[in-house]
């Protein structure tokens, strides 16, 4: 195992790292952010998500008040399987050194992933305390270090769990009140082309190699009013989390010679503000919606420190992301419901910062879902998603802040879609023990 102080100098890599982990996002949600949260939500684009009266638990996430007053213990388990696509094509490519570097593209530079997300809650009289655990940052990309952009990004990947204990107040009929404390923990890993030096007999090209941990502390707050029997709305902010990261930066050389030197950076993951509604219209119909707020503009410029010295820039110049969703819920029977969802998503990337580290693009939302409960206790989730991005162009040029060693790179990001697949399980225990449950007859 390593010491403390190997840990610590590990924790910064991934500062170096996100100048590149911005490459092949997944595409499920705006900039690095992974929606994937709830089995129940995503057959709604999570359409009413940050509001109560669903049977899901996943709300709290986004908003702590949003919980059911159900006493005793309830409990669910979520995953997500997200299966993207994303092609970039070159039409121009050069090194640092104006040497051509062809029109190789990358088919697809995403990956599929799993996601779990878990969650409790203990109600009592007026209180209802939570838990959850999931994964709300998150990417994988992979490409050949052949390819004509391999200066912008090779293979990189970021792990990310989020820890929550949250704590919920019905202050009357028409108001609950929550907060939450977050614990986030990272970890990355990234390869990528890079010149490491120039003498006479012209540059030195490797690689470069960063892994890194890091964790943050961040906070979130909500209200739900109850406007009409039926009718709720929900608000919930979750606030940033931000990380100073000390580290190691190893360059890897064709003639397998190896180097290490320090990194420092700093990041601000960005705060977040979810507005739902859901009302109930009939004995079968509920219609829902969100609105969601991510200040993605925090994100303007990454610099890597090392050595006491700036080693890298990228240019980020991200604008606010916005995310909105419609969605509708009916009830076949005692045992059935059914749900589907519209959202559209603006990126936060704008196209003069469009790059491999972070081929984001607006994108469509198409889901449906169901949930059938086996007994009053006992239930199942299950939710589909696909998502149509964008195409949209990649103009990377040597004279841009940060860009002098990476060359330039002209191409577009297209054949931009998201397959996602969730299922979850609920139980629910009362306050004196296990419910034996009996079954719902038709």
């Amino acid at each position: 195992m390593p010491s403390s102080s190997i840990f610590a100098r590990r924790v910064g890599g991934i500062a170096a790292s996100l100048t590149v982990l911005f490459a092949g996002h997944t595409a499920q949600a705006g900039g690095f952010n992974l929606r994937e949260q709830s089995s129940y939500y995503q057959g709604t684009s999570y359409a009413g998500y940050a509001t109560s009266g669903g049977a899901g638990l996943a709300s709290m996430y986004w908003n702590p008040a949003a919980v059911n007053f159900t006493p005793g213990l309830s409990v669910e388990q979520n995953f997500s399987l997200v299966m993207p696509h994303a092609s970039i094509d070159v039409y121009r490519a050069t090194n640092a050194f104006g040497s051509n570097l062809g029109n190789l593209g990358v088919g697809n530079i995403t990956k599929s992933g799993l996601l779990p997300s878990g969650y409790a809650a203990y109600g009592w009289d007026n209180m209802v305390m939570g838990l959850s655990l999931n994964s709300p940052y998150g990417l994988v990309t992979k490409a050949n270090c052949n390819w004509a952009g391999a200066y912008y990004g090779c293979k990189s990947s970021i792990f990310d769990v989020n820890g929550q204990v949250s704590l919920a107040y019905k202050v009357n009929d028409w108001l609950v009140l929550g907060g939450s404390v977050n614990i986030n923990y990272f970890h990355a890993h990234l390869d990528n082309a890079q010149i490491l030096g120039v003498s006479a007999a012209g540059p030195t090209i490797g690689s470069a190699q960063v892994i890194g941990d890091s964790l943050g502390v961040g906070f979130g707050l909500g209200a739900v009013f109850t406007l009409a029997p039926g009718t709720t709305v929900g608000v919930g902010y979750r606030s940033a989390v931000k990380q100073s990261l000390d580290g190691d930066l190893n360059l890897l050389f064709m003639n397998n010679q190896f180097a290490q030197r320090s990194a420092r950076a700093d990041i601000t993951l960005p705060d977040q503000i979810s507005a739902s509604f859901r009302s109930q219209l009939d004995e079968k119909w509920t219609v829902l919606g969100s609105l969601e707020w991510t200040n993605w503009s925090v994100l303007k410029q990454l610099e890597i420190m090392s050595e006491g010295k700036p080693a890298s820039l990228l240019d980020l110049e991200w604008k606010d992301g916005w995310f909105f969703s419609a969605g509708v819920e009916y009830l076949w029977d005692a045992n059935l419901a059914l749900r589907a969802g519209v959202a559209y998503e603006l990126t936060p990337v704008p196209d003069k910062t469009r790059s491999p580290r972070m081929p984001d693009t607006n994108r469509t939302w198409f889901s449906a879902g169901a949930t059938y409960w086996f007994s009053p206790q006992f239930s199942a989730d299950l939710g589909y998603s696909f998502i149509l991005g964008e195409k949209s162009p990649i103009d990377q040029y040597q004279l841009a802040p940060g860009n002098m060693s990476r060359g330039n790179l002209i191409g577009e990001v297209n054949n931009g879609y998201v397959h996602i697949v969730s299922a979850g399980l609920r139980y629910r225990f009362d306050s004196s023990g296990l419910v034996q449950p009996e079954l719902i007859t038709k």
